[in-house]
């Protein structure tokens, strides 16, 4: 399979990394899914850790060390989830996936607490059809970034040989969205080092990082979920060095 392009990114409002590592005390993440586009939840076969632990874990770690703490909550179950109607859809316009915010989207945040929305579909994005997620923040009216994680795209990590492959490809695709929203590889947090890969835009040059712009089979293979932490060291250097 090689590489796939993990994102197309829509980055408009760079200030919003200043209110993330400054103010807020603590973040959520609230997860709606189209009918029979639900994500991984459970635990993996290898290992027993929760699946969504490999989310949580980078997280924590993002506002680690910083003087303060902030809450972090991560939901594990799609109890914890909301479904919405199937859609209907095997193509979308970024208008069109916007169009799910202010239908589904329920928290709203301030300065103290930030809630970002992730929303799982069906189907592929009609102006990059292949990627696997997309990721919008600064468009009028959605409020914090939005991530969108396209189902049918990380079917295709599916592995009867390794049964993990897919659970493991998604949480490392969310893992990287999230590093966008807060403003990861200079759209937000800036640069500590030299590490922009600027002819694949917000992404990261080092290519064990999860910051990379595109996710490989043998990146997704080898990654181990009782190590979950995917960000290299130049983009934690980043945050850990952000002070706005």
């Amino acid at each position: 399979m090689g590489y796939i392009t993990l994102d197309y990114l829509i980055l408009t409002d760079p200030d919003r990394s200043s209110v993330y590592f400054s103010t807020v005390r603590s973040l959520d993440l609230e997860v709606a899914y189209e009918t029979d586009a639900e994500p991984f939840t459970g635990n993996f076969t290898v290992g027993g850790s929760s699946i969504w632990n490999v989310t949580d874990s980078n997280m924590q770690d993002v506002f680690a060390d910083r003087g303060y703490s902030v809450a972090v909550t991560v939901p594990s179950d799609l109890s914890e989830m909301n479904e919405i109607p199937d859609q209907n859809r095997s193509t979308w316009s970024v208008n069109q996936l916007l169009d799910l915010v202010p239908k589904y989207r329920k928290k709203s945040s301030d300065f103290q607490s930030t809630s970002f929305f992730i929303v799982y579909v069906r189907g592929q994005l009609a102006d990059a059809p292949g990627v696997i997620a997309v990721t919008i923040s600064g468009v009028l009216g959605i409020g914090p970034p939005v991530i969108f994680v396209f189902k049918d795209m990380i079917d295709q990590f599916d592995s009867i040989v390794s049964p993990d492959k897919a659970a493991k490809a998604e949480q490392m695709t969310l893992t990287h969205e999230l590093g966008h929203a807060l403003g990861l590889v200079n759209a937000g947090i800036p640069l500590y080092s030299s590490h922009q890969d600027t002819e694949h835009g917000n992404h990261c040059s080092n290519e064990t990082c999860g910051m990379f712009w595109a996710l490989s089979d043998t990146k997704v293979e080898t990654f181990s979920p009782a190590s979950p932490l995917i960000f290299g060291q130049e983009c934690r250097d980043d945050i850990r060095n952000y002070n706005p």
